[in-house]
């Protein structure tokens, strides 16, 4: 996992400057919290497609076992799927992976709509050299959905 070595956890003081109070692992952007605990197993399931270690005979093996995974939670266990989750949330999640350095941002996410405050936070991160990947498409819907569209 990520850490964040700016912040000394738990001291309730905003140690980095950057708005967030100890966000030693990331941040919870729907409950604007320092606790970004995955409620559906989507984000953990996604993590270890990403960095799950190999060769410990326990599970799978990511795609880059040598990452480190930043904890952010944009939507909640009623926003599975995209569905309801606020832009103003994802933007900001995006924005907090880029200025903590983020190199490769996943958004694995998608709305059949799309959004200028998303995008300028898409922008915003690949300015600052982020790689963003985005779902390409769920339930077999044959519909644009974006950020990926």
């Amino acid at each position: 996992m990520w850490r964040n070595n700016r912040e000394i956890d738990g001291n309730q003081i905003d140690d980095d400057s950057n708005g967030y109070i100890d966000d030693m692992l990331g941040w919870d952007f729907t409950q604007n919290d320092n606790k970004p605990m995955d409620e559906t197993g989507h984000g953990t399931h996604v993590a270890g497609i990403i960095g799950a270690e190999v060769d410990n005979r326990i599970g799978i093996a990511g795609v880059a076992w040598k990452s480190r995974v930043m904890a952010i939670r944009v939507g909640s266990s009623s926003y599975y799927g995209g569905v309801g989750m606020r832009d103003s949330n994802s933007a900001a999640g995006i924005i907090y992976a880029a200025d903590n350095g983020a190199k490769v941002i996943n958004m694995s996410w998608g709305s059949d709509r799309s959004s200028f405050v998303l995008q300028d936070a898409i922008n915003y991160a690949y300015v600052r050299g982020a790689f963003l990947v985005a779902a390409g498409g769920n339930n077999m819907n044959s519909e644009a959905i974006f950020p990926a569209g």
